[in-house]
């Protein structure tokens, strides 16, 4: 799917029809140069879009006209699981409590490797086995956890498509994506939903899915907050009709990276990017995966098996159209089914016959799976036992009573403050912005205070410390390597606090514009 005007589409001409010969492929996701919606303006930087830290799925991340770019989630590491055990080991503790207490992917290998001394770990906020009901007129609380009906901004969809929020629900374990007629027109309505919470590289994310028997597009796929850049999931026809046959055998495995104005497009056009192995997607339940290990490598699974794999410049971004950034967005998740313009423009449009056969007009997805790399090594940072140190006090760094932001706004960050994430993170950190903690230490003492941070910056990084509205002093902070590499930094000399509480204020100093994603602020009393 893309947010973009036109593609090309590679397939053997013997297969394609006459009018087809010419036409581009419109995908998901976008208007057209010459649309009326417009895309948002509102881009991140290219420092903004490489942060990660699983952002609070109520937290908006880049523009007021996408009201659900609220969030995002990502790690560092590199990689995959090698069993079914270390890929679920971590799932139960992380899902959130349901009806059920496994999900339906428990037990399913992560097919991709996760690097070496790392595990998967399930990213709660973006997963969903979708066991619940959640009617499409009424969908409720389970649902809206993770989900926004319609599109990541205005957009109504490309060619005849209508976004029409009761043609998504959620019955009998699976989302239901419909397409029917929009009364008295040559529209199609269907349903689309986008995930509240973003996501970002590495990040291998799933779906199990089966495709409607529809000349629609069926979609499960990635787009940046400003439509730059994009990643398929899930993009397929599933049409019975004679003349659709090459369509319904293939699974399109591919990504884009954009220039809005003047608009410019590049994908890749490579025959591999059209997988087939025989199947007819519509007539059973596939899972397709994706992972995106980094800005210039993807890998695509079927079933488990590695298909596909895309990496290097000269396939990911060949023309420069990301400034040399590759793949380094945060990207919503978003499912859909499309009437694409390359398609009714041609006279390949959906009947009014089709659209009302419930056996037809119904993209099934019974869950879509997310997970990033974790280190399996012991986290001993917070150990209080150490033979010359006393209490320690632990604090996330989203469990600020008070943000805000001194100086200059950074232009791409619509985020005035600190910016909260599902994990405890913040991120989204420009130059003078601040968080005010309530921390409270069971005991007299010196403290050594420390941040748990993470920055590719290479220089300019630091956090200003100030207690009970006192300087304490700067601490230095040097590039981690990764918006997910977290270390921990301390100011170099302790504090003297007495029991009781305190508000601390950390701030981001330095020089650089794009400064660190916070994990933890650490009081760590010094023994006698």
């Amino acid at each position: 799917m893309l947010y973009a005007p036109q593609r090309s589409l590679r397939q053997p001409l013997s297969l394609l029809l006459v009018a087809l010969l010419s036409a581009s492929l419109h995908g998901c996701g976008g208007s057209s140069s010459d649309d009326s919606h417009d895309t948002p303006e509102n881009g991140t930087s290219s420092s903004a879009q490489s942060q990660q830290s699983s952002l609070s799925s109520s937290q908006a991340i880049s523009s007021a006209s996408s009201s659900s770019s609220e969030s995002a989630v990502s790690s560092s590491s590199e990689g995959a699981v090698s069993s079914s055990s270390s890929s679920t080991s971590d799932q139960s503790s992380s899902r959130s409590e349901r009806a059920s207490t496994t999900a339906d992917w428990d037990g399913l290998a992560v097919p991709a490797d996760p690097g070496a001394g790392n595990t998967w770990k399930l990213v709660d906020a973006v997963s969903d086995d979708f066991n619940y009901s959640a009617p499409g007129d009424d969908k409720g609380q389970a649902f809206y956890e993770r989900w926004s009906e319609g599109f990541i901004n205005s957009w109504q969809g490309p060619g005849l498509t209508d976004y029409h929020d009761p043609n998504s629900s959620v019955t009998e374990g699976n989302l239901v994506i419909e397409a029917t007629r929009k009364p008295e027109t040559d529209e199609v309505y269907t349903g689309a939903i986008h995930s509240k919470t973003s996501v970002q590289y590495p990040v291998y994310v799933e779906a199990r899915v089966k495709i409607m028997d529809q000349v629609l597009a069926n979609a499960v796929w990635m787009l940046s907050a400003d439509s730059t850049e994009e990643i398929d999931i899930v993009e397929a026809y599933g049409s019975s009709r004679p003349d659709q046959t090459w369509f319904a055998e293939r699974m399109h495995l591919s990504h884009h990276v954009f220039i809005r104005d003047p608009f410019q497009d590049y994908q890749p056009k490579d025959e591999g990017s059209w997988y087939t192995d025989g199947r007819l997607w519509r007539e059973q339940f596939s899972r397709v995966g994706v992972y995106w290990r980094d800005p210039w490598h993807l890998e695509y699974y079927i079933d488990g098996e590695l298909v596909r794999t895309v990496s290097g410049e000269e396939i990911i971004d060949p023309e420069g159209y990301t400034n040399g950034t590759g793949l380094s967005k945060q990207m919503q998740i978003i499912v859909d089914a499309e009437d694409q313009d390359w398609r009714s423009d041609n006279g390949i449009m959906a009947t009014d016959e089709e659209l009302s056969d419930p056996d037809k007009n119904r993209f099934y997805v019974d869950w879509i799976r997310v997970y990033k790399p974790a280190s399996m090594t012991p986290d001993t940072s917070d150990d209080d036992t150490a033979s010359n140190m006393g209490a320690t006090v632990t604090t996330d760094f989203d469990a600020f009573f008070a943000t805000g932001k001194d100086g200059e706004p950074v232009a791409d960050d619509s985020i005035e403050g600190f910016n909260p994430s599902a994990d405890g993170n913040i991120n989204y950190n420009t130059l003078g912005d601040w968080g005010d903690y309530s921390i409270t230490v069971p005991e007299d003492g010196d403290y050594r205070v420390e941040v748990n941070v993470a920055s590719p910056t290479q220089s300019g990084l630091a956090a200003n410390v100030m207690i009970d509205e006192t300087d304490a002093g700067q601490i230095a902070i040097t590039t981690t390597g990764g918006w997910e590499t977290y270390e921990t930094f301390s100011l170099d000399t302790p504090v003297t606090l007495t029991a009781g509480t305190h508000t601390v204020k950390i701030q981001s100093a330095g020089s650089a514009t794009w400064q660190w994603n916070g994990n933890l602020i650490r009081l760590v009393q010094f023994g006698e």
